[in-house]
């Protein structure tokens, strides 16, 4: 083989695999920008729980129920999304979706929270923002991003439980101390593999701590609710 060839041959080479990257770094960014309509969701249910904070007690299920209704708008954006993820390659554009997946479960598990005093599971978070039915491809909410979802959630929780006694709501600070502690007790049995996850754990302890600070402060003022015999 001649020397032209071989040049030919390599330069065949190359210009396959940059057009190769060039395809994928377009359709990276036409997937970024459909992840916009779902943003503007995250923005908008984010902005309706942020009212919890300066709100009365009486308010707090409206204001969770019309979060998890703007959420609930998500699924036709997903559709969209997974139209645009090439079979079998759903790991490779994961990027894009999981900081969203992670907010609307935060947003999602907080709203829960106030509902129904539970922790939202990773198959109803994933029902309530719209990751369902064949439509919807290849997406899904993994472990990781559920779990991250759920510290972010307990993340805002001290700042609720301050701001629920400012209000005049002394029994929620004990159900947020108490929900916190069985999320830190639950966490503290993984074995987290994941640095990130494991990074985000280290916080939960801080957050039960000012959450366990609250009540024990209106537990020395006698506001806290009475004990049960």
């Amino acid at each position: 083989m001649s020397a032209a060839s071989d040049r030919s041959s390599v330069e065949s080479t190359l210009t396959s695999a940059i057009q190769q990257l060039e395809r994928e770094s377009a359709l990276k960014k036409t997937i970024r920008e459909s992840t916009e309509p779902v943003e503007d969701i995250v923005r908008t249910s984010t902005a309706e729980l942020n009212h919890l904070h300066s709100s009365p007690a009486s308010k707090h299920e409206a204001i969770a129920t019309k979060a998890l209704e703007t959420i609930a708008t998500a699924h036709p954006h997903w559709v969209a999304i997974s139209a645009l993820i090439p079979k079998g390659e759903f790991y490779r554009y994961q990027f894009a979706v999981a900081p969203l997946l992670k907010s609307l479960v935060t947003n999602i598990a907080l709203a829960r929270f106030i509902l129904h005093d539970e922790l939202v599971p990773a198959f109803t978070a994933a029902s309530l923002m719209g990751l369902q039915g064949e439509d919807i491809g290849e997406l899904q909410l993994g472990s990781d991003e559920y779990l991250q979802g759920v510290i972010g959630m307990v993340n805002e929780l001290p700042r609720l439980s301050v701001n629920s006694v400012t209000a005049q709501s002394f029994a929620l600070p004990g159900r947020i101390a108490s929900f916190v502690n069985d999320i830190f007790a639950s966490y503290s049995m993984l074995n987290l593999r994941n640095d990130a996850l494991r990074r985000k754990f280290d916080s939960l302890k801080y957050d039960l701590k000012r959450c366990e600070d609250v009540v024990y402060d209106l537990t020395l003022r006698g506001l806290g609710p009475a004990p049960t015999a």
